[in-house]
């Protein structure tokens, strides 16, 4: 069962393997790092090189930087301390990975679908985008025309206020 399905362009594979300590087995993985639309930091999935597609299949993908879709049925966070702490940032981090279930080449449909959905998101954004800046210059405006007439009115207050004890 497949809970994320993560659609992306293929920038790099990894074929990457560890030892189990407790058995002696040694696990062999495929990482791939997957460019998202509309977000700064490459997604990470690994998949067992058992169900991983064959290494040539790979190595095109990552060499035409091909859209690939991929169902990931869980993920794992791997902490770790910042060497170089910027201002405003937390000296630990997480790196999130996503565990593969299937990954196959992007469809031209889906290809589309994902263009039209990232279009209508960018019109979207332009949108609130420029109401956010209307609602600024109103309220802009409306501060600039409120302390003239109210300087005016105090000043015609104040006049009165002096005629009446005269």
């Amino acid at each position: 069962m497949q809970y994320f399905q993560i659609i992306g362009k293929c920038e790099e594979t990894d074929e990457s393997s560890y030892t189990i300590q407790s058995t002696g087995e040694v696990v062999t993985k495929v990482q791939l790092s997957l460019v998202v639309p509309g977000m700064r930091d490459r997604v990470r999935c690994e998949i067992p090189q058992a169900e991983a597609p064959k290494p040539d299949i790979l190595e095109r993908w990552e060499l035409e930087e091909a859209w690939v879709v991929v169902g990931a049925e869980g993920m794992r966070a791997l902490a770790f301390e910042r060497q170089n702490v910027r201002a405003g940032e937390k000296p630990v981090g997480a790196m999130v990975v996503f565990q593969a279930g299937e990954v196959r080449e992007a469809t031209a449909d889906e290809r589309k679908a994902l263009q039209a959905a990232r279009k209508a998101q960018k019109v979207k954004a332009k949108q609130q985008r420029a109401a956010r800046q209307a609602e600024r210059q109103a309220q802009k405006a409306a501060e600039q025309a409120a302390p003239s007439t109210a300087g005016s009115t105090s000043a015609s207050g104040g006049g009165e206020a002096a005629q009446k004890s005269a």
